[in-house]
């Protein structure tokens, strides 16, 4: 009985790299179909009986005896490898926590330094201008005691350039 790659590979999805590279290496006997795009070729079940996969020969069985190949389902020592995944990654989850805080702990402490820093700049700026304010009122009013002071002198020159 003939099956397509696109067939094996919806019954077994766990098998379909090993299919295609069995296939592409030779190892396993398949047809190409002309015109057909995707996933071309036809695979004899006798060939995959002959196999020496153990999933091979277990998918030719089930396809030969006509039942519906379920995907498979993770056994005891799947769920067990699963298992000691999950607990692995959990173990190793809280020292990324801990950096993870450490980061955020360090950024709030930059941000609080840069925030203060940032303040003092502009207390500085607001006092550099307050005190560029009072020099400029200063320089005004020194200006006009100036002018004043020459309008005295003169008044005080020119009736003694008169009496001379």
């Amino acid at each position: 009985m003939e099956v397509t790659l696109s067939q094996l590979i919806e019954s077994a999805p766990e098998l379909a790299v090993a299919l295609r590279t069995d296939i592409r290496r030779g190892k396993l006997p398949a047809k190409r179909q002309e015109g057909v795009a995707g996933r071309p070729y036809l695979v004899d079940t006798s060939a995959l009986m002959q196999s020496d996969r153990d999933g091979f020969r277990q998918l030719a069985q089930d396809l030969e005896a006509g039942r519906e190949v379920m995907r498979s389902k993770p056994g005891a020592k799947a769920s067990v490898a699963q298992m000691s995944v999950r607990a692995a990654a959990e173990e190793a989850w809280p020292p990324f926590m801990k950096i993870m805080e450490s980061q955020q702990s360090m950024m709030n402490q930059l941000l609080d330094v840069f925030t203060e820093e940032m303040r003092r700049r502009q207390e500085r700026v607001d006092r550099q201008s307050r005190e560029m304010q009072e020099l400029s009122y200063k320089l005004g009013q020194s200006h006009q005691e100036i002018e004043r002071l020459e309008r005295i002198l003169k008044d005080h020159t020119e009736p003694r350039l008169e009496q001379a």
